[in-house]
């Protein structure tokens, strides 16, 4: 999908591993490194054993009570099929009952890389009629039997037939309707197929009417266009770089969890600088919040941690309860921060200005896997996504109660409100889900690559929206207005995308390529013309005490953007005329002094120093 004109710098890193699964893999009770990453938050959910054709198996669970990811007990484990199409869709076929698929049988359809890993695709079939998004995955590493991601929305509890004077098969679907938590019945339904310009939008219709819509971009509007550039950064100390922010002052934030590290980056100085989180460990989400605090859910420890970057102090709070493993932060607008709690069910809502806890809500769905939070700034509200439970949370600004939302499925990992539209990643689907505020209705987009399914995701100023993918790994950029991908190739390849994608005020997208330990930016706008300069910076009376700083920028490329800053933390931003030219204007006073800093979307960058007689 890229173009001759696309640039990328850095250097890639050399992977290397022994034998089939790679030095340093686990069997047994912990997932093998192989399989990582395929369910969020893998290595904190309960094994379970499992026997498969009197193989035995150890198994972690998502969506119900059915084993969602399988591998092998023992490294040797005999008795398993071959890698061949036809061997694995008998194997499976007799395991119908232990991976909840029974009345349907495996028809295979594919084999695709995932990561170092090749899987054998299988759809389930039902008197030649498929299971919508219901599939069985079997993972390989060569000639190595890795094991198997059985992927359904619920454990069936009802199937019912479609009527033999029905539409023909090509046009039937069967479809899993929510029965209860973890739970689906099936029915048949009728797709129908709608082509548009660049787009097919495709609807599932039931006794009922609409149940699904899922619009499918044609592949030519997802290549990259030229000009893009992506620089990657060998993180120098530390492993794991996992979320990532970026301060008023373009400095860019990263957690390191492994570490118990919140880490800084100048993108100008290219230094890296580790702040230790002790006594808290484990610094999970982070964000950056206002006056210069990072903020960070402590997993390890348990509790919530804040970096002051401007005194250069590390905070730490216990969480009002335990056992307790905080994950994500949210600043609302109204000053509160509220955190996630993936493993015991929980957000919760701290205040910065009095240092304690004003509530804990537990989730209403048991075991959803609440993973992160974004408001809705236009009603005051919250919208929080649950992995394991297939739905959105809602709640007030503080308020007690959380209301769920149903979505389609595929795992809902990261969002964020955007003009009356909730934008969901969905981390087990090569694609987005949209959450329509005023209508209730959801609509899912496809990724134009595909089997790239969904991770890290955020806003950029003009309001798009920018994802990130965990297979061969892209960034994926969502114009709203034309409701278009856009897909920019990873450098490194498989570089393990997991929680961490931001924009800065710049519109520069930076990203932590965690499996590789890396962190990359990605200007995706006009290059820089190499004389990006602050012609002047300089105030002119307006009346009595008042005076107006103007910063003039020079130099640059037209339909750059560009973000002024002052020392004091205010900023403003804008976009470079056909003559190369901006201006950034504040409010000042007499006797004003101080620093001015430009910064372009392509990078570049320029200080100037000001005083207001």
């Amino acid at each position: 999908m890229m173009r001759s004109g696309a640039r990328i710098s850095g250097v890639g890193l050399v992977m290397t591993f022994a034998g089939a699964l790679g030095a340093g893999s686990a069997w047994g009770r912990e997932v093998p490194r192989p399989l990582r990453g395929i369910v969020m938050g893998d290595r904190h959910r309960a094994v379970t054993p499992v026997v498969l054709n009197n193989v035995a198996f150890d198994s972690i669970s998502s969506f119900s009570s059915l084993p969602y990811l399988l591998w092998p007990a023992a490294e040797d484990a005999t008795g398993l099929p071959a890698k061949n199409g036809e061997a694995v869709r008998a194997w499976l076929a007799s395991c119908a009952a232990p991976l909840g698929f029974e009345g349907f049988e495996p028809r295979y359809v594919e084999t695709y890389p995932w990561r170092e890993n090749d899987v054998l695709s299988f759809e389930l079939v039902r008197h030649g009629i498929v299971l919508h998004d219901a599939r069985v995955l079997v993972h390989f590493r060569g000639e190595t039997f890795l094991g198997i991601q059985s992927h359904l929305d619920g454990r069936i509890v009802g199937i019912e037939d479609p009527a033999p004077a029905d539409a023909p098969n090509d046009l039937r679907r069967y479809y899993a309707v929510r029965a209860g938590d973890g739970a689906v019945r099936i029915i048949p339904v009728t797709e129908t197929r709608v082509k548009r310009e660049d787009r097919t939008i495709a609807t599932l219709n039931g006794a009922s009417g609409v149940l699904e819509t899922r619009v499918y971009l044609d592949p030519a509007s997802g290549e990259e266009p030229q000009g893009a550039q992506i620089t990657e950064y060998v993180v120098p100390q530390g492993t794991f770089p996992d979320q990532i922010s970026v301060d008023e002052n373009g400095i860019v934030w990263f957690s390191q969890p492994n570490n118990n590290s919140l880490t800084s980056f100048d993108p100008v100085t290219t230094v890296f600088t580790q702040h230790n989180t002790s006594p808290g460990s484990g610094p999970d989400g982070m964000i950056v919040g206002t006056q210069g605090r990072v903020w960070s859910g402590m997993y390890f420890s348990g509790g919530l941690g804040w970096y002051d970057s401007i005194s250069g102090t590390m905070h730490n709070v216990a969480s009002p309860y335990t056992p307790s493993a905080m994950a994500i932060p949210v600043e609302t607008s109204d000053g509160s921060v509220w955190v996630t709690d993936h493993q015991y069910n929980k957000i919760s809502e701290f205040n910065p200005v009095t240092r304690q806890w004003i509530r804990t809500v537990n989730m209403p769905t048991p075991n959803c896997w609440v993973v992160q939070g974004h408001e809705d700034t236009d009603r005051g509200q919250i919208y929080f996504t649950e992995y394991n439970a297939n739905k959105l949370g809602r709640i007030a600004l503080g308020g007690n109660t959380v209301t769920d939302i149903n979505t389609l499925g595929g795992g809902p990992a990261f969002c964020v409100y955007s003009n009356n539209k909730v934008y969901y990643s969905r981390w087990n689907e090569p694609g987005m889900g949209v959450y329509d505020v005023i209508s209730g209705t959801v609509t899912e987009y496809q990724f134009p690559v595909n089997n790239e399914s969904g991770g890290p995701m955020w806003l950029r100023p003009n309001g798009d929206i920018v994802f990130g993918t965990r297979n061969r790994g892209y960034i994926m950029i969502f114009d709203v207005e034309t409701a278009t991908f856009t897909s920019h190739q990873i450098p490194t390849p498989n570089p393990a995308l997991k929680d961490g994608l931001t924009v800065g005020a710049d519109n520069v997208i930076w990203f932590t390529e965690s499996g590789v330990n890396k962190i990359a930016k990605l200007v995706d706008g006009p290059a820089c013309t190499g004389n990006e300069s602050i012609k002047k910076a300089g105030c002119r009376t307006k009346s009595g005490d008042r005076r107006s700083l103007v910063v003039k920028l020079v130099g640059g490329a037209p339909g750059d953007t560009f973000t002024v800053s002052l020392n004091t933390g205010e900023t403003t931003s804008g976009v470079i005329d056909a003559t190369g030219k901006g201006k950034g204007k504040f409010s000042r006073t007499a006797g004003d002094a101080g620093t001015a800093t430009a910064r372009w979307g392509c990078g570049a960058t320029d200080s100037e120093g000001y005083t207001c007689p």
